[in-house]
């Protein structure tokens, strides 16, 4: 069986040019890289990875720390897995819900995989919730790095990374205002999520800006999912104020939200018009009407997560650091002029507000 030192020796390089290659392929010349990598091949060398821990004190696996699934946290998983992969990195993820009953996994506990300390690092998405407020604290005093996703956290005392979903809100709102529309409803997502807050705070700060209200009649509980959004829609319709444009907190809540519309006589983008968010590849463009929506940046965000992480490993990056992305609107037919007449609700008069 190969060893290390065989392998330096056919690629003529340092044994530790071949340590530090194994454990980051970047932190070597590509000259060098290349020679090690065709060494390893034609020796057919394999890691001892349990060698290696005990020598470095390093497992080359970090822990990823999400809520649960869906679209959005699978596109995030495939990016951030495939360039931890490039990197040398292995990456296992933990639910810190119970993805049946949305209850939080953590509870009263301290997390086994922090008492174990089989990991060089963590990559958490944190919610709104108390209990990831404690793990966060749980984190800080782990001692070793850990970067925060998808919540936006004061003051800058670690590195983070997030999705503007406030611009977003408000870019929405001004998409609507800009066609004539005054009449709106707003469909959420989970409770306790920083999505969900921000893309609300940013819509309804641009409709106060204008003089319109948007109140507790004009929100609709969606949780992220489409069959949630549609029993909730279906129920509330006969109850709902007149409205001409809907911004739902995800495209699966847009979905459902359409078909519970279209079943109760109303049409997009006849009677009313709707936009969602995540953009998503698989359904949002093949809607009918296809579906206006937001594109999150989500492969490329992924993609510096896993550099920043191992970046933090190896101590070549600042531990404070705030990267912010930014959503891209794509607008589409779902998209339209206000009709000149809610044809639902009785509503309220809402009087018309010049955007010049």
């Amino acid at each position: 069986m190969s060893t290390q030192r065989d392998v330096a020796t056919h690629a003529n390089v340092s044994s530790a040019s071949v340590s530090r290659f194994l454990g980051n392929p970047a932190s070597v010349s590509p000259e060098t890289a290349q020679r090690i990598q065709v060494a390893i091949d034609k020796l057919d060398y394999k890691v001892d990875y349990s060698a290696q821990c005990l020598k470095t004190g390093r497992y080359n696996h970090i822990g990823i720390l999400a809520p649960g699934i869906g679209p959005f946290y699978w596109e995030m998983f495939f990016s951030i897995q495939a360039h931890l992969g490039d990197l040398g990195y292995f990456s296992t993820l933990f639910f810190t819900r119970d993805v049946e009953s949305n209850a939080h996994s953590y509870r009263n506990m301290v997390p086994p995989f922090l008492k174990k300390k089989q990991l060089d690092a963590i990559i958490f998405f944190p919610t709104l919730s108390p209990e990831d407020d404690a793990l966060l604290d749980q984190l800080k005093a782990w001692n070793k790095p850990f970067l925060l996703l998808d919540r936006p956290l004061q003051p800058d005392l670690f590195a983070q990374m997030y999705f503007d979903n406030y611009q977003a809100g408000h870019q929405a709102a001004l998409a609507f205002l800009e066609l004539g529309h005054r009449e709106f409803l707003f469909i959420r997502g989970v409770a306790d999520s920083p999505a969900t807050l921000d893309r609300f705070n940013g819509f309804s700060d641009c409709l106060a800006e204008r003089g319109i209200n948007l109140d507790a009649s004009r929100q609709l509980n969606g949780e992220f999912s489409s069959v949630v959004t549609y029993d909730v829609s279906a129920k509330a319709f006969p109850t709902l104020p007149a409205f001409t444009a809907v911004f739902a907190s995800n495209d699966s809540s847009a979905g459902g939200f359409m078909r519970a519309a279209r079943e109760h006589g109303m049409h997009c983008p006849e009677d009313y018009s709707i936009i969602g968010f995540d953009d998503n590849p698989e359904f949002a463009p093949f809607l009918m009407p296809p579906l206006a929506s937001f594109k999150q940046p989500v492969m490329e965000c992924g993609k510096q997560a896993a550099e920043k992480i191992v970046q933090l490993i190896n101590q070549e990056s600042e531990p404070i650091d705030r990267r912010v992305f930014q959503p891209v609107f794509h607008p589409r037919e779902s998209l339209s002029v206000a009709p000149v007449k809610p044809s639902h609700g009785k509503g309220n008069t809402i009087e018309l507000v010049s955007l010049a």
